[in-house]
């Protein structure tokens, strides 16, 4: 009971900080280099991804950091929103990347699946999918039907895994896809894996089948953000079009 209390408070603290702490609102971009959209993730914004924004920019690239509301919102209403940033992002752009931190990867995929226009084409660079539940997350089922995934909202609720899964219902896109997986558990959600995870994405959850390429990291999932090494292997495969193995 104490360990589930935990959980549920932790929970509610990300959740909540989360909410009061998103603005809606992108980054302009620099149409002379490379642009890479970077989304951050559930209960988030723009300003938790500064570190990796920081790394992606020293190595010379043009970031365009998106900025949305994600508690308590519908799936709908988070797509609608980053579409119209994510269409200012690329508009002059001759080169364009994605890189999306958990629920962020769902939102570039769903840009990518719904813009075909720019999906094939040359101008579409690299996608690297860090901790991003595209089978959805265990620890939302293990909450599904609780005041935590009410409060969440729809959005929330879509992270699920099985067919009601956003990640699930995503068509796979023709696209040069790298993901990035974390493999360092925490002891509250532990119980709810029956294999290696970042604390919140199983390693499993967050492949495709289309991917290019795959890596695992020792990192938490929230970690991924700040993380050196997950920096690094992102600009090698945005540069490359594959990890650094």
């Amino acid at each position: 009971m104490k360990k589930l209390l935990l959980i549920l408070i932790s929970l509610s603290a990300c959740l909540y900080l989360g909410f009061v702490g998103s603005v809606i609102g992108a980054t302009e971009n620099h149409s002379e280099n490379e642009v890479v959209v970077l989304a951050h993730g559930l209960g988030r914004s723009d300003t938790a991804m500064w570190l990796f924004k920081r790394r992606l920019e020293d190595e010379g690239f043009a970031v365009c950091t998106l900025d949305y509301s994600s508690i308590g919102e519908t799936v709908a209403s988070v797509l609608e929103v980053t579409t119209k940033q994510i269409d200012q992002c690329v508009s002059d752009a001759p080169t364009v990347h994605f890189v999306g931190h958990s629920l962020g990867g769902l939102v570039s995929r769903s840009y990518l699946q719904h813009h075909p226009e720019l999906t094939n084409s040359s101008r579409l660079g690299h996608v690297v999918l860090m901790g991003t539940p595209n089978q959805g997350s265990e620890i939302a089922d293990h909450y599904d039907g609780s005041w935590v995934m009410e409060f969440g909202g729809e959005i929330s609720q879509a992270l699920v895994t099985g067919e009601n899964s956003l990640g699930n219902q995503l068509e796979l896109i023709d696209s040069n896809i790298g993901i990035i997986a974390g493999t360092k558990s925490m002891i509250l959600t532990n119980d709810a894996f029956s294999g290696p995870n970042d604390g919140l994405v199983s390693v499993e959850s967050t492949k495709l089948i289309n991917m290019k390429d795959f890596i695992e990291i020792e990192v938490g999932h929230s970690n991924m953000r700040y993380n050196k090494e997950v920096a690094e292997q992102t600009v090698h495969f945005l540069k490359h079009g594959r990890f650094n193995h």
